[in-house]
């Protein structure tokens, strides 16, 4: 097999080619000392690539001459996903954080603010999975995201808990305790928890046609106990105390 045979199957690997070498072949076709069919073979670069370089400058646009791997390039700069990544963690923060296809309806309609060439889906105004898989596994790399389930907080207990209310529930703690002289031990928190009486079956043999499998418990689903836990400021708890329901 000849050199140039050689050269030729090894520019056929995508972004194999010398960038200085490139940059000399364009230069020649430009200044039309060269053509492109005949500075090809001598710089070594694919003929394809030179003449996409060589089309888009006589057009007046703004072309890398850097080898880019596939058809398919970032539309967000670094920039633009650290702004991202930030507003992700902020809607965390404020307990709305974004679900898949939120997150991707919220990257087309950012694209698109922007005036960013784009190839999302223009009928759904969303991004595709393949740009949220991506995105993730490169933020992955750089930022303390990660995907996690949710837990339901109530609306009422959203307002109730944020700064200003903390605040305002220590200043009213400090002015009672400059009034009343309060020590560690006289401040007690108490705290509850649901306990099930109904335990959970593992699985049992039974006739496989049979519509419904049945087993006895001691109740039907919904039958709860409450339990309590005290402790003082100063570490003295209560042993913890069931309040069962009440039978009329």
């Amino acid at each position: 097999m000849s050199d140039v045979e050689n050269d030729r199957k090894k520019r056929k690997k995508k972004g194999t080619w010398d960038l200085t070498n490139m940059r000399k072949a364009v230069e020649k076709v430009i200044n039309n000392e060269m053509s492109a069919r005949q500075t090809a073979d001598p710089y070594q670069v694919p003929r394809t690539t030179l003449n996409d370089r060589i089309s888009a400058i006589k057009r007046g646009k703004e072309m890398s001459t850097e080898p880019l791997l596939g058809r398919f390039h970032n539309t967000f700069s670094l920039e633009h996903e650290k702004i991202l990544v930030e507003h992700i963690k902020d809607l965390a923060n404020r307990l709305m954080p974004l679900n898949r296809k939120e997150f991707l309806y919220f990257v087309f309609q950012l694209a698109e603010k922007l005036k960013l060439p784009h190839q999302f889906n223009k009928e759904k105004k969303s991004a595709g999975k393949n740009f949220y898989y991506s995105f993730y596994k490169k933020v992955k790399r750089h930022s303390d995201l990660s995907l996690r389930t949710p837990e339901s907080t109530s609306l009422m207990r959203a307002v109730g808990f944020n700064r200003p209310e903390v605040a305002r529930f220590y200043e009213c703690l400090e002015t009672l305790i400059q009034r009343f002289n309060f020590t560690a031990y006289k401040i007690w928190n108490c705290d509850e928890i649901g306990v099930s009486i109904v335990q959970k079956h593992a699985k049992v043999l039974a006739t496989k046609n049979q519509r419904q499998v049945g087993k006895l418990t001691s109740a039907e689903r919904g039958k709860n106990v409450t339990v309590l836990f005290a402790m003082s400021a100063g570490g003295q708890f209560v042993p913890p105390f069931f309040v069962f329901p009440r039978s009329r």
